[in-house]
């Protein structure tokens, strides 16, 4: 099993406490999440955990910092740690400021960033950014497809259903080709779908120990129906709460590589409380099985 942190909320200098120890500790990946603006009243429901009595689960007042800004800074203060997005909400995106941003930490973290991407949940944030609702997934799809020709084509040029690019040029392209690790999230028929035919990996979010096992097979199943099932597609779960050595037992004989964890609720417990789990879990040297 390899074992990874959720950043989130920290503060900065938590945040770069944190990734250090991380890495010093023998930690696989930081991750850390993206949304653009929160209204402070929402109809959408936050789909991936069960509030806590009396606290939403996803409110406004959360702390959303650029992650391809702070996901740099990050890459800078470290040296092997990997450095993943859970996940960028791609429809909210243009396609052309988001191939930039992703080649650009692609470059100055020496081929380390995974690109999570996902269609997004919250109605209301791409209302006020001004991105259609609808057919946010076949937008992820094509913006994808767009970023991919722009990473690799010396001029490239694309002709879509949403975007159209006459002969450009984009560089400089990323080191890691044909495009960084693509992580897809959801659980929804589709989602993982697109996962299994689109993906490098699949990062779940907010299930019990005991719902994985399904959702893994239904991956392999769908990466088998799409050809995909020679490739390797790593399975991450961000657990709900601190898992202990029989959790991360029956993740692993349920198909997970990588368990990500965030063992505190106060930032200024993080680097001690991070330091005892990895004493828990044998992090250091830790080995994954060889994905699906």
């Amino acid at each position: 099993m390899r074992y990874a942190v959720s950043l989130f909320p920290l503060r900065p200098a938590q945040m770069i406490d944190v990734a250090v120890e991380a890495e010093r500790l023998g930690f696989d990946t930081l991750w850390l999440g993206e949304h653009i603006i929160s209204p402070l009243s929402m109809a959408s429901s936050y789909p991936y955990a069960e509030a806590s009595p009396g606290t939403p689960a996803y409110h406004s007042r959360l702390p959303f910092y650029d992650p391809y800004a702070a996901l740099s800074f990050l890459a800078a203060r470290t040296e092997r740690i990997r450095l993943g997005l859970s996940l960028s909400i791609v429809p909210l995106h243009d396609p052309y400021h988001l191939a930039r941003s992703v080649a650009t930490i692609d470059l100055f973290s020496q081929g380390r960033f995974l690109f999570g991407v996902g269609t997004g949940w919250l109605k209301e944030e791409f209302d006020i950014v001004g991105q259609p609702w609808q057919r946010r997934g076949a937008r992820l799809e094509e913006s994808l497809a767009l970023m991919v020709r722009l990473w690799n084509d010396p001029e490239p040029s694309f002709d879509g259903e949403f975007f159209t690019l006459p002969p450009s040029g984009m560089e400089p392209k990323p080191q890691t080709r044909p495009h960084p690790p693509f992580f897809f999230g959801g659980i929804t028929p589709v989602a993982l779908q697109r996962a299994a035919r689109l993906g490098d990996g699949w990062i779940g979010v907010g299930l019990q120990t005991h719902e994985v096992a399904p959702v893994v097979d239904r991956l392999r199943e769908a990466r088998h129906d799409c050809d995909r099932g020679h490739q390797p597609l790593e399975i991450s779960l961000i657990t709900a709460t601190t898992p202990t050595a029989a959790d991360v037992a029956e993740l692993e004989a349920a198909g997970v590589h990588q368990v990500v964890v965030r063992p505190w609720t106060k930032g200024r417990d993080a680097v001690h409380n991070l330091r005892e789990l990895a004493d828990a879990l044998k992090v250091a040297g830790s080995t994954g099985p060889p994905p699906l």
